[in-house]
């Protein structure tokens, strides 16, 4: 585990699209746990990530279009077999 990683508290959530975006920006998919009937995305924390996330809500911020489908193609995978 990296030494930031030590000091960081993991970024979660509940958002499926964003979950693929983090994904595909290259967020270290940590966990993928169970609330209720829903599903939680546990990321690696980073110190820009208020920013990204605030460029995925703001329609501010560009990932390849095929990256992105098969981020969710494989993302969807693992909420069916999780």
């Amino acid at each position: 585990m990296r030494a930031r990683a030590l000091h960081q508290r993991p970024f979660e959530t509940r958002d499926f699209y964003l979950a693929c975006f983090l994904r595909c920006t290259g967020y270290a998919l940590l966990n993928l746990r169970t609330e209720g009937r829903r599903k939680v995305f546990v990321f690696e924390d980073r110190p820009d990530r208020q920013a990204d996330v605030l460029s995925f809500y703001g329609d501010s911020t560009f990932v390849p279009p095929l990256a992105f489908s098969s981020t969710i193609k494989d993302m969807k995978g693992l909420l069916h077999n999780a």
